[in-house]
């Protein structure tokens, strides 16, 4: 088990080799100019004798200069996870004759099969996931399930397994079609996710308002040092070229989109913890759990807005309209300033005065405490109010 009291999310470069139609970030595979000293990096990490789990990512990693080098300085006091998509045979070589599989905590590598089928690297992906994992890295093969995958995934899976890659299917984040992701997965898509309940950590929360250890022990770094609180919150806490400083303890979140990590982060009580079940069940799991994790959120706190929102969504998609019209009025009868209860209020009411279903499905609440998003509640504590509260 590795021990390190810190986390850091690098992300080293936004230069990449690939160019996946789904990445949320614009790549080139430029040469990567201006980077990180080792020495720089170092003195940042070695400050108050704090261990590190430096968590590296781009872009993608290996083109970064002197990659291995700098990975061996890294571990000889601290540990990395490295996300990469294995394309770079060398590098990949040298990595695994170099760095020690005690010093690093996973590898992420993705598979991105469009991508990777155009450059005709299938055989090179495989060679390398063995060179590694021949020598005793811990490795996990991502494979983002985007909605235009589903019906290649059973094939990819089945190649994959016979060259002994398993592969694990991670939600994909975001629009396609105008339609929300993961929420909006179809059955047959969650039927897989089930088989990996690991992915229901992936999905993106709202966690405004819940303290939250990021900015203290998990920060964000840009290639240019800058340190952020985390990835959802861009507060800039210093930069490792200059000064930062951390918080000192765990602070409420200010963000209305946690994106990554936040869940291994945040205070949560009770009923926020069965949200959270709820919400992971949802996706990776049954409606019938879901349901009941929504249930014992409502046990622990019964104006939890969001719970009965989303068990109004369950009661929709098992076609009992009128049972979530009635949660959904409940929800926003609580929380009248969240938009999206009336938005499902009116989407059943029109199915119910139509006789027929909509075109358009109505949407799980992310929010995990609703009681930290009202005016009240930022009236109280001095906050500006969000523009996506306002409406």
């Amino acid at each position: 088990m590795l021990n390190y009291n810190k986390s850091m999310i690098w992300n080293m470069t936004r230069n990449c080799n690939f160019q996946c139609s789904y990445c949320y970030f614009p790549h080139t595979n430029g040469k990567i100019k201006n980077p990180i000293s080792v020495d720089t990096l170092l003195y940042f990490l070695n400050t108050d004798n704090n261990s590190w789990l430096v968590g590296m990512t781009g872009g993608e990693p290996l083109l970064y200069p002197n990659f291995v080098s700098l990975c061996k300085a890294i571990t000889k006091n601290h540990y990395i996870g490295l996300d990469t998509n294995l394309s770079l045979t060398k590098q990949v070589n040298e990595f695994a004759d170099a760095i020690s599989p005690h010093r690093v905590n996973d590898i992420y590598a993705s598979l991105h099969i469009e991508e990777r089928e155009k450059r005709n690297g299938v055989p090179q992906f495989i060679k390398n996931y063995h060179t590694l994992a021949d020598a005793g890295f811990t490795i996990k093969v991502n494979y983002v399930l985007h909605p235009s995958l589903e019906k290649r995934y059973p094939d990819d899976v089945a190649f994959f397994r016979d060259h002994g890659v398993p592969l694990t299917p991670r939600p994909f984040k975001g629009i396609f079609n105008g339609v929300k992701y993961p929420q909006n997965y179809s059955a047959a898509i969650k039927n897989i996710f089930t088989s990996h309940p690991a992915a229901g950590i992936k999905m993106v929360f709202n966690f405004r308002g819940v303290d939250c250890k990021s900015g203290h022990s998990f920060v964000r770094m840009e290639p240019d040092g800058t340190i952020f609180r985390c990835p959802g919150d861009k507060t800039v806490l210093g930069n490792i070229h200059d000064h930062v400083k951390l918080n000192t303890r765990a602070t409420p979140c200010a963000v209305d989109r946690c994106p990554c990590q936040g869940i291994n982060y945040v205070d949560l009580n009770p009923a926020e913890g069965w949200f959270i079940e709820g919400m992971r069940a949802f996706l990776t799991g049954t409606s019938n759990n879901a349901a009941n994790a929504f249930r014992q959120t409502l046990l622990y706190d019964s104006e939890h807005s969001s719970a009965l929102n989303n068990t109004g969504v369950i009661a929709w998609e098992n076609e009992n309209y009128a049972h979530a019209k009635r949660l959904f009025e409940r929800a926003h009868k609580i929380h009248p300033h969240i938009m999206l209860y009336k938005e499902n209020l009116t989407l059943v009411e029109e199915s119910l005065d139509n006789e027929e279903p909509p075109s358009t499905s109505p949407e799980l609440s992310e929010i995990v405490r609703p009681s930290a998003t009202t005016p009240e509640h930022f009236a109280a504590t001095g906050q500006a109010i969000p523009m996506t509260d306002k409406k």
